[in-house]
């Protein structure tokens, strides 16, 4: 039986600077994000776009504080959590990674054994005590895993979401100082760059995989921030990192994670529109989901590249 989606949109930018993210639902689904999702046998019921409280104006950029961020995860966790119920699979556009918080809760709430794949360029586990900029993007893995202020890690009136043995971090190739002491201390997993480039897709995320079968994961939350792609290449997110993996590679990790574990819920988050030259950030964006949802889309892509 095919599945159906629950697409939500978060268009905020209200994490961290460039604005610019909050643009991103608008453009994937203008893209043809949904016929896509369509054409690979899934049913995707669209719940439109939760609603973002205003921010400064464009170019006066600071850290907004909590309580907004605190709204739009409510309003997110309320949407993802009526999808779950109704046996849809949430997907979340968005939008800055900070917008992953309410999707997760909500998941952790309805599945049980529910484990996290976050593949990222950061790790995005900054508190506000070891954040160099405050931005609350960079802190939204952390949250779920039980760190950093408490509205928003006890979002669902328990903390954490998730616990850190049932986290897996793919891609990440650039990490503060105190973030990599937070990962440490909560006994996070994490699979570098470095990691990614020494043994390839495939073995990466098979190994990662095993590693949350074997801490009893039944079902994964696959959250995926499009700056873990080279911006040589695909220029179209909030916070670029030098080097990183190319689309291909992603929507083979995308596709491994699913074939190894059912998947609960995606994110797809950080295209940044107006620094995608080519629209090739979108088209990865795309594909990503394709292979993560859609089997006949998984399909079809690879006997195109087998030709």
């Amino acid at each position: 039986m095919a599945a159906t989606i629950g697409l939500i949109g978060v268009p905020s930018s209200l994490g961290g600077p460039p604005v610019g993210a909050d643009l991103g639902p608008a453009r994937l689904r203008a893209a043809g994000l949904t016929a896509r999702l369509a054409d690979g046998g899934l049913t995707v019921v669209d719940f439109g776009d939760v609603p973002v409280p205003p921010r400064r104006p464009r170019g006066e950029y600071r850290p907004t504080g909590f309580a907004p961020i605190e709204t739009v995860a409510r309003w997110v966790a309320k949407h993802a959590w009526r999808a779950l119920s109704e046996g849809m699979i949430p997907l979340v556009i968005g939008g800055d990674h900070s917008a992953s918080i309410g999707g997760m809760a909500a998941s952790s709430q309805s599945v049980p054994g529910l484990g996290i794949v976050w593949i990222d360029a950061h790790p995005d586990f900054n508190t506000p005590d070891t954040s160099p900029t405050g931005n609350v993007h960079g802190m939204g893995l952390a949250i779920v895993a039980g760190w950093g202020p408490t509205p928003l890690v006890r979002l669902m009136g328990y903390a954490p979401m998730v616990h850190p043995d049932r986290i897996v971090v793919i891609g990440a190739r650039a990490i503060d100082a105190g973030e990599m002491d937070n990962l440490r201390q909560a006994g996070v997993k994490v699979f570098d760059g470095e990691h990614l480039e020494r043994y390839g897709v495939r073995e990466t995320v098979g190994e990662a995989m095993t590693y949350l079968g074997e801490n009893h994961t039944r079902a994964v939350h696959l959250s995926v921030d499009l700056d873990v792609l080279d911006p040589g290449g695909w220029p179209g997110v909030s916070t670029p990192a030098p080097r990183g993996i190319t689309a291909i590679e992603l929507a083979l990790a995308v596709q491994t994670v699913a074939e190894m574990a059912p998947l609960a819920a995606m994110d797809i988050m950080e295209l940044t529109p107006p620094e995608d030259a080519g629209q090739a950030t979108v088209d990865a964006a795309i594909q990503v989901a394709e292979r993560a949802l859609a089997p006949s889309a998984r399909a079809r892509i690879q006997n195109s590249l087998a030709r």
